[in-house]
């Protein structure tokens, strides 16, 4: 396996060109592209995990016990499988 790192401007079309070293294999292989922004993709929310704790109290979906929400959970899933 060979790992090749280029900073790249991805263009409108959103097509890239990426040249290979001279150690790449010719033939079939697969290739495997992660893109990882070099900018933040969004303006920061300012907020916390902590802003959001307690936020689903009032869900009408969580308002049972959590064991039976599991179960039925479980039960649903297990219905789907094959037999």
């Amino acid at each position: 396996m060979i790992t090749v790192e280029q900073r790249v401007q991805i263009p409108e079309d959103r097509t890239l060109r990426i040249t290979l070293p001279p150690q790449a294999p010719v033939g079939e292989a697969e290739v495997l592209v992660v893109i990882h922004p070099s900018v933040p993709l969004g303006p920061p929310t300012g907020k916390t995990l902590w802003d959001y704790y307690g936020v689903l109290a009032d869900s009408p979906n969580f308002r049972e016990d959590p064991v039976e929400i599991q179960r039925r959970l479980r039960d649903e899933w297990n219905d789907r499988l094959p037999a």
